[in-house]
């Protein structure tokens, strides 16, 4: 058996399968689309001082991060709302103008 090397060592075998970890990948992505989203509505909103949109909208953003830090591939439920609410909210903020 090869050496893993110091970066993995003591990371143990994957609970998952080759499926949820693809999910898990697919629900990253939309939540990084979510965040890039919010990200131009807040740049948008500070540009016509709009102050407490902002601040609105950087806190929604912050809760999408920490989504994207506390989910998991081993929690498929999780990961699957994730990439569905994902998917429908991203379609909103695409629509503000």
């Amino acid at each position: 058996m090869t050496d893993p090397g110091p970066a993995l060592q003591g990371m143990g075998a994957a609970t998952w399968s080759t499926e949820d970890g693809t999910a898990f990948e697919v629900a990253l992505e939309g939540i990084n689309h979510v965040v890039g989203a919010y990200s131009r509505l807040i740049a948008e909103a500070r540009a016509a001082d709009d102050a407490e949109r902002a601040q609105t909208l950087v806190a929604e953003r912050a809760q999408w991060s920490a989504r994207r830090k506390s989910l998991t591939p081993a929690d498929r439920p999780a990961v699957d709302a994730v990439t569905a609410e994902s998917a429908r909210l991203l379609q909103q903020l695409r629509a503000v103008r």
